[in-house]
């Protein structure tokens, strides 16, 4: 048997469309054995890991129904359920469990318990945000029992684990880890930035409140009635239930030659770094909406790479990575008129573009190459392993 040590990823779903950053962690690992224990599938042909454990396949008929019943109706996963991934876990060898999202690690916290393993949790956005104020507040209850007995926080920036602290998570059992893409993937060295008669600003998120798609239509149209031009064409990739009155307003505003609806773009496929090249501008105005906050948008990221200039907001963990007017422009939340100035000036000085891009590339590059950010998650699990050994060493 390799020495080479096994980490169980453990999710409720493997793998949503949106969850690249996780398939990323899992498939990048090189001193790491990952398996996967999920409680059902999902169809991602971006990610066909082949060492997937799913509670709803290792359970015979009657027991697979009651699961079936638990999970619709109360998201409870039942003993019997626990205990049949918990002997894979064994079968497996696996020496550490790393669950994704605090909502999946309360909902399997058995295993944690019937194997005793050491175990880390990432947290990248509701589950710190808004689930903890769901149902008057048994979102956060429901959670404590993972602050409590969970040994390690991942936060994705120090923003974050200041909720994640207000949640009741030790401070010091909290790292501020960022995951990172593959950089090298969207990079783009043949970029250039030319005088364009028509701009083609690129908007990548799924079509949901939070990401701020309405603000954008918004921004650009009060940009045309202030100043007359249309220099410029819109293209949405992802899809969500924002989509039809964000059809609505491009009709509204004439707009339908203008504005591109692509969907949701597998991310595998290169049509998406296709996109990415194409444009000349990215903008994401990320919004705190219904308490849901972001991470670091993974598309935000992958925009940088690319070269192009980009436009956010002053929202979560962005100005962790954005600094305003150096690597990009920052607005604040759900001002449109300073997002229509932002988009005007990129839209009409080729050379803040450049500027900007330029240094979004070489901030990426170093802050967030999927590779490097790897060794640097293999380097906090061996601080596990080696605390489960060494119980002084993990925080002293």
């Amino acid at each position: 048997m390799s020495d080479t040590p096994t980490v169980a990823h453990v999710m409720r779903a493997f793998l949503s469309p949106t969850e690249t950053f996780i398939g990323n962690q899992i498939t990048t690992l090189q001193a790491y054995r990952p398996v996967v224990f999920c409680h059902h599938r999902l169809p991602n042909a971006s990610y066909p890991f082949p060492n997937v454990h799913c509670v709803q396949e290792l359970l015979p008929p009657l027991p697979r129904l009651l699961d079936s019943v638990s999970y619709r109706l109360a998201r409870h996963l039942p003993r019997v359920s626990a205990e049949v991934i918990a002997e894979r876990i064994e079968a497996e060898s696996v020496r550490l469990l790393h669950f994704h999202y605090l909502v999946d690690a309360r909902f399997f916290l058995a295993l944690k318990r019937l194997t005793g393993l050491p175990a880390v949790v990432s947290a990248y956005g509701y589950d710190v945000s808004s689930f903890p104020r769901q149902l008057a507040g048994y979102g956060r209850r429901y959670l404590q029992a993972v602050c409590k007995e969970m040994d390690c926080f991942l936060a994705m920036s120090f923003d974050m684990k200041h909720d994640m602290v207000k949640l009741g998570c030790p401070e010091h059992k909290i790292k501020v880890h960022y995951h990172g893409i593959d950089t090298d993937r969207f990079h783009f060295p043949g970029r250039t930035y030319p005088p364009k008669d028509v701009v083609n600003i690129l908007v990548c998120a799924s079509l949901v409140a939070k990401k701020g798609q309405l603000h954008v239509l918004q921004a650009l149209h009060e940009w045309q009635q202030r100043t007359g031009v249309t220099s410029f064409e819109l293209t949405f990739v992802g899809d969500g239930p924002l989509r039809p009155q964000l059809e609505s307003t491009v009709q509204h505003y004439g707009w339908d030659g203008r504005v591109r609806f692509l969907g949701h773009i597998p991310h595998h496929l290169p049509r998406l770094v296709q996109e990415y090249h194409r444009a000349d501008v990215f903008v994401l105005p990320s919004t705190t909406a219904n308490g849901d906050k972001e991470g670091i948008p993974g598309t935000l990221v992958e925009a940088m790479a690319s070269g192009l200039p980009v436009v956010s907001t002053h929202h979560a963990g962005i100005p962790e990575l954005i600094s305003h007017e150096t690597n990009g422009l920052l607005v604040a939340e759900r001002d449109v008129t300073a997002l229509s100035q932002a988009l005007g000036r990129l839209i009409e000085d080729r050379g803040l573009r450049e500027r900007l891009g330029q240094a979004a590339t070489r901030t990426v590059q170093d802050r967030g190459h999927l590779p490097s950010r790897t060794v640097a998650l293999e380097a906090i699990y061996d601080e596990l392993l080696d605390h489960a050994s060494n119980p002084r060493t993990l925080y002293s």
